[in-house]
């Protein structure tokens, strides 16, 4: 009886899987560059500039991580 629940537990899960890995299989991988061949040389430079702010966040965020408690105790109080 237990092992019965147990499999109409896993039902829903295995097809959902299921179902999850047929849809991603028919589909075909394309190159990063033809998302971005229709854009124009105003959208070009605004996704330019927000990945190199999105890069320049990252850096702030791996030095903060590498900081030690002090260290970061006394960006705050200096902040």
């Amino acid at each position: 009886m237990e092992n019965l629940r147990m499999r109409h537990l896993l039902a829903p899960v295995l097809i959902v899987m299921l179902a999850t890995a047929c849809a991603n299989r028919c589909t075909e991988p394309q190159p990063a560059r033809s998302y971005f061949k229709d854009e124009t040389p105003a959208q070009r430079l605004m996704r330019e500039k927000q990945d190199a702010a999105d890069f320049e966040a990252l850096q702030a965020e791996k030095a903060y991580e590498r900081m030690s408690d002090e260290e970061r105790m006394k960006g705050v109080v200096y902040e």
